[in-house]
């Protein structure tokens, strides 16, 4: 995980990780899957605000 920006109301953290499954249409897959989460500052702490698929790699 890494931040890739941060105000002090809201921070962008990308993730990248392993995923494999197996899809009915394409067989059995593997790779290395990125998302980016938006959170947000909420009373009691951070808050997940948005979630978006940035692809495979």
């Amino acid at each position: 995980m890494s931040v890739v920006s941060e105000t002090p109301e809201t921070a962008r953290i990308e993730a990248l990780w392993f995923s494999c499954g197996h899809a009915p249409d394409a067989g059995y897959y593997e790779g290395f899957e990125r998302t980016a989460f938006v959170l947000v500052k909420r009373d009691g702490g951070w808050r997940l605000h948005s979630e978006e698929h940035l692809g495979y790699e």
